[in-house]
C-alpha cells in the first residue's frame, strides 16, 4: 500500500486477477512493492494498494485524479521490467478491469482501513440516478457512519446504468456484519428497491499490501 498525496480522488481502477498457479503469495507480493516503484513516478496517481477475496483472487486498488490518468498507465509503464515481471505472474484470462468515477466532491481515501466492500449493480429505472446519490448520502449519514467501523464510503458510476457502492472498512468481520444489516435499515433498503436485484454483485476485500 503506498499513498502518494492526499489529493481528493476523482476516480477508482479496481482491477481483479488470479495469479498464474507456479507463483507463490510470496512472490507476488514482493512484485507489487516493484510495481508501486513506478506508480510513484506518475502523475495524477494518489492511491494503491492490493486487496485478496476469500476466492483467492486478487485486485490492484489505484485512485487518480481522473480515469484518464488511471486509462493511460499501460501506454506509460507497460514496457518497464517492473511492470513486465508483475504481469508475468497474473493469469491473465482471469484479469477484469473496472473504472469507477467517483459521484462524491472531495472524497479522500482513509488513512487506515483493512476491507473493501465492493458492489456493484444497475438501476431499475435510470431517471432514478440522481435519487441514487440522495439516498447514499442518507445512507453514509444515517447509517454507515453511526459506525466507528466505516472509514469511508461512495457511490461509483462504470458505464452506462451500472454502478457501484464501495465502502472501506475497519476490519472484515464488522464490515460483512454492517452490510448485512442494509436489509433491516429504512435508507439501505431504499437503495436496494433502486436497484436490479438480478445485477448486483457483492464482494469483500481484505488488504495485503
Amino acid at each position: 500500500m503506498i499513498r502518494f498525496n492526499n489529493n481528493p480522488a476523482k476516480a477508482m481502477e479496481f482491477t481483479s486477477f488470479k495469479k498464474r498457479e507456479n507463483v507463490t503469495d510470496d512472490e507476488l507480493l514482493f512484485a507489487v512493492l516493484k510495481f508501486e516503484t513506478v506508480l510513484v513516478q506518475q502523475k495524477g496517481i494518489i492511491f494503491h494498494c492490493l486487496v485478496r477475496n476469500y476466492s483467492n483472487d486478487y485486485a490492484n486498488v489505484l485512485f487518480a485524479d481522473s480515469i484518464e490518468v488511471l486509462k493511460d498507465l499501460g501506454k506509460n509503464l507497460g514496457s518497464l521490467p517492473e511492470v513486465q515481471s508483475f504481469f508475468e505472474m497474473v493469469d491473465m484470462k482471469t484479469v477484469k478491469i473496472e473504472y469507477h468515477g467517483i459521484q462524491k466532491d472531495n472524497f479522500q481515501i482513509p488513512p487506515d482501513f483493512s476491507c473493501v466492500e465492493k458492489g456493484t449493480f444497475s438501476l431499475t429505472d435510470l431517471n432514478d440516478s440522481n435519487k441514487l446519490l440522495s439516498v447514499s448520502g442518507k445512507i453514509e449519514n444515517q447509517y454507515l457512519n453511526t459506525f466507528e467501523n466505516t472509514k469511508a464510503h461512495f457511490i461509483g458510476a462504470l458505464e452506462e446504468n451500472k454502478f457501484s457502492e464501495i465502502t472501506f472498512g475497519n476490519t472484515l468481520a464488522n464490515t460483512k456484519q454492517i452490510c448485512f444489516g442494509y436489509f433491516e435499515n429504512t435508507y439501505c433498503l431504499e437503495l436496494l428497491n433502486l436497484a436490479d436485484k438480478e445485477s448486483m454483485e457483492l464482494d469483500f476485500w481484505y488488504l495485503i499490501a
